[in-house]
């Protein structure tokens, strides 16, 4: 299977439908499985059916016991919904589902390799902005723990050659 990749820019209709990229639609077949992602930045995966039930399985995995299991496995299957791409290339979507991902009218389709997400557009820049923050701080904390672990070398060499030389 090729990969899920590239931005689109969709707008949901007034009933609550979308227009499936192309390149998507020849990936994911005729019906998938959407599911509200809840957190700080809400969003909709979308997911072959193989791939929900991998996804699910992974996530159930992490379960620390049965009433954790039950919770994991509730809120992967509960907003979620099988949506079948019609003659025209559309699919509709849950008004529950659009709603906890805060989805109006202008959106985003993001390939993501095995899925695609379907995002609010505020949200998706608002999600890319917060994702360069981290990732300056993550090579600046990268950078930081080379720097220090640089000097910590040299200061054992340096005390190695002062013990091996006698000074």
């Amino acid at each position: 299977m090729s990969s899920f990749v590239g931005t689109f820019e969709h707008n949901l209709d007034t009933k609550n439908r979308f227009f499936v990229p192309v390149k998507f639609r020849e990936l994911i077949g005729e019906s998938f499985i959407v599911r509200v992602k809840l957190s700080k930045f809400p969003h909709i995966d979308c997911f072959s059916e193989e791939e929900f039930e991998k996804t699910v399985e992974r996530e159930t995995a992490k379960a620390r016991d049965d009433e954790e299991f039950e919770l994991l496995n509730a809120r992967s299957r509960a907003l979620s919904a099988t949506v079948t791409i019609d003659s025209h290339g559309r699919i509709c979507i849950p008004a529950k589902i659009l709603k906890k991902a805060r989805i109006e009218k202008e959106s985003i389709f993001t390939g993501m390799g095995k899925y695609f997400q379907i995002w609010n557009s505020e949200i998706n820049e608002e999600y890319y902005e917060d994702l360069e923050i981290r990732a300056i701080e993550a090579e600046d904390a990268r950078r930081d723990e080379e720097r220090k672990r640089n000097e910590y070398m040299a200061s054992g060499l340096f005390l190695e050659v002062k013990n091996t030389i006698g000074v």
